[in-house]
């Protein structure tokens, strides 16, 4: 069977890729964001995957009971974990203390306000599954499905949750982040081998960084650090979207342009810049860790793209 694929690009730069398949009444979507833990600036690794996780949190619109009185407690959050991190570098016991005790109180409010994981429960009260995101050192990706007659729900949710998301829940979700990398990295020997593995070999490409962050960077990171990330990468033309299903390209494209028309073109995002230098020795780590004895080998290939691989013993 001839696949049908279509093709276009609003004039806001935002490609869509639709792709027929009529067989049963669901489509699939996903939206793919062209940047990854490689595009983090100095000492914010980890901003990619942390704002992949805030993208789940809501909008003005949803997952709050109330914008209005909520916005305010995120900006005092914000100001008095900067107030606290200044306390903590002069060493200030009482400062912190008395501050942590503040912070904690405005967080009990704003988190009155949250209405939890509203976005998923709109999309599995509607029939939708799989809703997820993914991030690497290249690329983030947001996906799920729903019933074919739900295409305009789900442009009316994605187009929303990429035009105006809120980031809140941003220090809560720190620590759920921080236990994510103590889980896959810090307690688990392959973790830790893959973080080492990549550090010794690359010297200067950002893919020597963990896409998960080094925890120093993830207790640094602040809210103002994700929105301008986001402002900076999320940009209509840095995204595609594809669609996979029972849909009618030219219903899409109609739909694209009322809701992701909506956002304003951006300039082109910084690009990697760094170059690995050609690797002209021999070089090897080892760990030693209570796990089964592996070995990880790797070459380097066409512009230092790396190819590994492991085999445990």
């Amino acid at each position: 069977m001839k696949q049908k694929v279509t093709t276009f690009t609003l004039n806001n730069g935002l490609t869509f890729i639709v792709l027929e398949r009529h067989q049963a009444p669901v489509i699939a979507f996903h939206t793919y964001a062209n940047v990854g833990g490689a595009n983090e600036p100095l000492g914010q690794t980890g901003v990619a995957h942390y704002l992949e996780h805030l993208a789940f949190k809501g909008t003005r619109r949803i997952g709050t009971s109330d914008y209005q009185a909520e916005k305010p407690l995120l900006d005092q959050q914000d100001q008095l974990f900067d107030q606290i991190q200044a306390a903590r570098a002069k060493k200030d016991e009482k400062a912190i203390q008395s501050l942590s005790a503040e912070f904690a109180a405005v967080s009990q409010k704003a988190d009155s306000l949250v209405q939890q994981n509203e976005m998923g429960q709109i999309i599995s009260q509607q029939g939708g599954i799989g809703l997820n995101a993914t991030t690497s050192a290249d690329a983030t990706r947001y996906f799920y499905s729903l019933p074919a007659n739900k295409l305009e729900l789900w442009m009316s949710l994605e187009s929303e949750r990429f035009l105006e998301p809120v980031f809140r829940e941003f220090y809560k979700e720190k620590e759920v982040i921080l236990e994510e990398r103590r889980l896959r990295t810090d307690n688990s020997p392959i973790g830790k081998m893959v973080e080492a593995f990549l550090g010794e070999a690359f010297d200067v490409h950002p893919y020597l960084q963990p896409v998960i962050g080094y925890e120093q960077d993830l207790r640094n990171l602040t809210r103002k650090n994700v929105q301008d990330f986001f402002g900076t990468y999320y940009g209509p033309s840095n995204l595609t979207i594809a669609i996979v299903g029972d849909v009618n390209p030219k219903e899409v494209k109609k739909l694209a342009k009322v809701y992701f028309g909506r956002f304003s073109a951006r300039s082109q995002p910084p690009a990697v810049t760094q170059i690995e230098p050609p690797q002209k020795k021999t070089k090897s780590v080892t760990l030693e860790l209570q796990s089964q004895p592996g070995i990880w080998k790797a070459i380097t290939v066409l512009r230092s793209a790396i190819q590994t691989m492991w085999s445990m013993n």
